[in-house]
């Protein structure tokens, strides 16, 4: 590694992929070396758009010298052996969320990168908007008083054209269908302002998208290990896409985030000068109608992920964060199907 410079391969160029090298351009600490992909004329095209290197075996960017770190892209499913696989080559880890899609697997990756000496890390760059860190400064400030309840709803649209991707929607890759590939950001939120869970109920339903495998609405309610009870509501039903919020609710005060913006807060102590800044009710209510992506989160991340390197620190979204709410949706799946209370 160059002093103070992060060398990156991406492995998986889809969609997401292009966006991890957006990103990774985006940063005077970070270089994209290389990149791979299953199909040459894609790995062609993208390489050239990244003036970069590319390999279309990603095993061949492990073996690359001059690759400090990896981020891997590829569908859920396949996450498990291309970290294990980077661990093993001693290169640094971002990958994509979920962290797998099989609980046993993922603390597997956990412990090969533990044992390899390697950062790991996995994108939950909501943990880094400025709305969310407003709100936990303002909990750990006291402005809500003690927490009681809190909901995560991703209440948003998919087409059958979304679908037609032949691993969307699929239990293989995966993983689960609208909780675990729309609704996992702000169950993560949740999960981080509340703490670990311990017992949920859930009821998974698949009501309009016929041909995929998974559930296209889930709602389950979650009781935390602190006594406090969560809600949570994950659809692509929703027509035509409305809104992603994450809900906390204390004895001394209430606050909403919606669309990743401040809609809403109401303190016993009065107003806040912090919060009426960031207030932003019309972005708020803006319709979410398809999957665009806004990378200025994923690039606090990233920046957080580089600089752990270079520090020789964990990143603050480590893999042991990143399992939480996998094993939390798992847990709704096994509910909804056992129709009954899960503890986990």
């Amino acid at each position: 590694m160059l002093l103070g410079r992060v060398r990156f391969g991406i492995i998986g160029c889809g969609s997401i992929g292009q966006v991890h090298g957006d990103i990774i351009k985006e940063l005077p600490n970070a270089e994209l070396v290389a990149i791979s992909n299953r199909t040459e004329e894609t790995c062609v095209q993208i390489s050239d758009r990244f003036d970069c290197e590319y390999y279309t075996d990603y095993k061949e960017i492990l073996e690359d010298p001059n690759i400090d770190a990896v981020a891997i892209c590829l569908p859920s499913g396949d996450h498990s052996e291309a970290v294990i696989e980077a661990a093993k080559h001693k290169k640094h880890i971002i990958c994509e969320k979920p962290i797998d899609t099989v609980v046993d697997r993922a603390k597997s990756m956990i412990d090969a990168c533990r044992d390899n000496d390697v950062k790991f890390s996995v994108i939950f760059q909501h943990r880094f908007d400025p709305t969310v860190k407003l709100l936990k400064s303002a909990i750990d400030r006291g402005l809500l008083g003690k927490l009681l309840w809190g909901s995560s709803k991703t209440i948003w649209y998919r087409d059958d054209k979304y679908y037609n991707n032949p691993w969307r929607g699929t239990w293989e890759y995966d993983g689960g269908g609208a909780l675990i590939n729309q609704s996992i950001h702000y169950i993560d939120l949740l999960i981080h302002i509340f703490g670990d869970v311990k017992s949920v109920n859930g009821n998974c339903k698949t009501l309009l998208h016929k041909k995929i495998e998974t559930e296209d609405l889930g709602v389950a309610t979650v009781e935390f290990e602190n006594g406090c009870i969560g809600t949570i509501e994950g659809s692509t039903v929703s027509y035509p896409g409305l809104y992603a919020e994450l809900a906390v609710f204390g004895e001394k005060g209430s606050v909403i985030i919606r669309n990743d913006e401040l809609f809403f807060y109401h303190f016993e102590s009065g107003k806040d000068k912090e919060f009426e800044d960031m207030l932003n009710v019309e972005k708020a209510m803006r319709l979410n109608t398809g999957p665009e992506v806004d990378i200025s989160s994923h690039i606090k991340q990233y920046e957080d992920f580089v600089e752990a390197i270079i520090e020789d620190r964990d990143p603050l979204v480590t893999g042991e964060e990143g399992i939480k709410s996998l094993e939390l949706i798992k847990s709704i799946y096994k509910s909804s199907e056992k129709e009954s209370k899960v503890y986990l």
